[in-house]
């Protein structure tokens, strides 16, 4: 087994829904297994010395359970895993209509998960009732200390452990953990918006949706309602269990080929944020929709080039970030749109570049196309094969402040921002 399979990709996400503070977050790693001060922030890892036939890795060790090579056997080309699409995936309706109460949040979440996966050759994942509890236990320890993040400070309300690995393994044997995260504070809603929102959003940011089609096996979900008016819903989905799936000689694409009503935009909220870089002055406005291309196992990325364009040939600018160019891209590349893309349209979108794997040492060419099409309203689309998600209005806006990683950390995770999302 390669000893250098990296670790879930690691970031914060700050996101705020339309009159309603949301912030998101995510961690793929938590932290090495470390319960050291030490452990780090977003962005950075801590290498661990794997035990024998298990990968090193920063942030977290991440292995294949059964053994053996990950990813399969390499190949002379390079293809995007054929996608069964939403007509051989069953409808999914959220059970938790409105604002949201009881467990219909952790029902939801799976369901929405698993549909998503679904829709592009993933197996299910399953619910990993003793994952539950920490999940749970650390969306308290957010709604207890009014703050989203993954990191938790001992002798703080709620405290369980400082990293995602330190919390699972308490009670669960894995060697991967990926985390990801959300809150939500509004004056008139004391539950998340609908079931599916925190999901639903975190999904839409490309940096989260690589943890979530990534080849893990299991996850616990845990949610905790404010409760009191002005108070944060919080909520917290914990990835474990990695097992090689995905060749490595093959990427999963979002949306992938053929899709139908696409969300034509997206709210640039990430942090760190995918615009960044190119596009500073557009963090934080109205966009397109991201197209993201994760790769398996230890997949890397050089030399990438986006191109989309509609059917009349006319190309979409948009800010491409993949795992050569910015460290929150870990197996990802990656392309926004600076602007909404049209609605009602079909988009083909070719990307090219070199890509190594764990079976793939010499770097291997690639040129991949595939098309989607948007949905019939700028506001309008959907991820899953239900009918598409409308969040209720909340008119407040609160700040959210955000978790820092312990003193002494390598790096911290970025503050939060007041900001608004497009509500689909």
């Amino acid at each position: 087994m390669n000893s250098n399979l990296k670790s879930f990709t690691k970031h914060t996400l700050a996101l705020t829904a339309i009159a309603a503070s949301l912030a998101l977050a995510a961690c793929g790693g938590g932290g090495g297994g470390s319960s050291s001060p030490a452990a780090p922030a977003s962005g950075a890892s801590t290498p661990v010395t794997p035990p024998p036939d298990q990968p090193a890795s920063g942030g977290n060790v991440v292995t294949n359970p059964t053994g053996g090579q990950t990813g399969g056997s390499s190949s002379s080309t390079a293809s995007v895993l054929a996608a069964p699409g939403a007509a051989t995936v069953a409808g999914f309706t959220a059970s938790g209509t409105g604002a949201d109460t009881g467990t219909a949040v952790e029902t939801d979440s799976l369901t929405y998960i698993n549909n998503v996966r679904a829709q592009v050759g993933l197996p299910a994942l399953v619910d990993v009732a003793a994952v539950d509890v920490p999940a749970h236990n650390h969306s308290l320890y957010q709604q207890l200390n009014n703050s989203v993040g993954h990191y938790e400070v001992a002798g703080s309300p709620g405290y369980t452990g400082v990293s995602p690995m330190d919390r699972v393994t308490a009670v669960y044997p894995t060697q991967s953990v990926g985390e990801i995260a959300a809150g939500t504070s509004a004056s008139n809603l004391s539950t998340f918006a609908t079931s599916t929102q925190p999901i639903d959003l975190l999904f839409d940011a490309p940096f989260h949706r690589g943890i979530i089609l990534f080849d893990t096996t299991g996850v616990g979900i845990g949610h905790v309602d404010a409760g009191t008016l002005g108070g944060l819903n919080t909520y917290t989905a914990d990835f474990v269990d990695y097992k090689a799936f995905v060749p490595d000689n093959e990427f999963v694409a979002w949306p992938y080929n053929g899709q139908t009503n696409v969300k034509p935009a997206w709210k640039a909220d990430e942090s760190p944020n995918p615009l960044q870089a190119a596009y500073p002055q557009l963090v934080g406005s109205v966009v397109g929709y991201p197209i993201t291309l994760s790769a398996a196992g230890n997949g890397a990325y050089s030399n990438v080039a986006f191109s989309i364009k509609d059917a009349a040939g006319n190309p979409v600018t948009c800010a491409e970030v993949d795992s050569s160019n910015n460290a929150e891209a870990t197996r990802l590349a990656a392309c926004v749109p600076i602007a909404p893309l049209a609605v009602n349209t079909t988009y083909t979108v070719t990307v090219t570049g070199d890509l190594t794997n764990t079976t793939i040492t010499t770097p291997l060419a690639f040129n991949v196309s595939w098309s989607f099409t948007t949905a019939a309203s700028l506001s309008g689309g959907t991820n899953t094969t239900g009918p598409a998600v409308t969040y209720l209005p909340s008119p407040a806006v609160t700040a959210v402040t955000p978790n820092l990683a312990p003193a002494g950390s390598a790096a911290t995770i970025k503050a939060q921002t007041k900001s608004s999302v497009i509500l689909r």
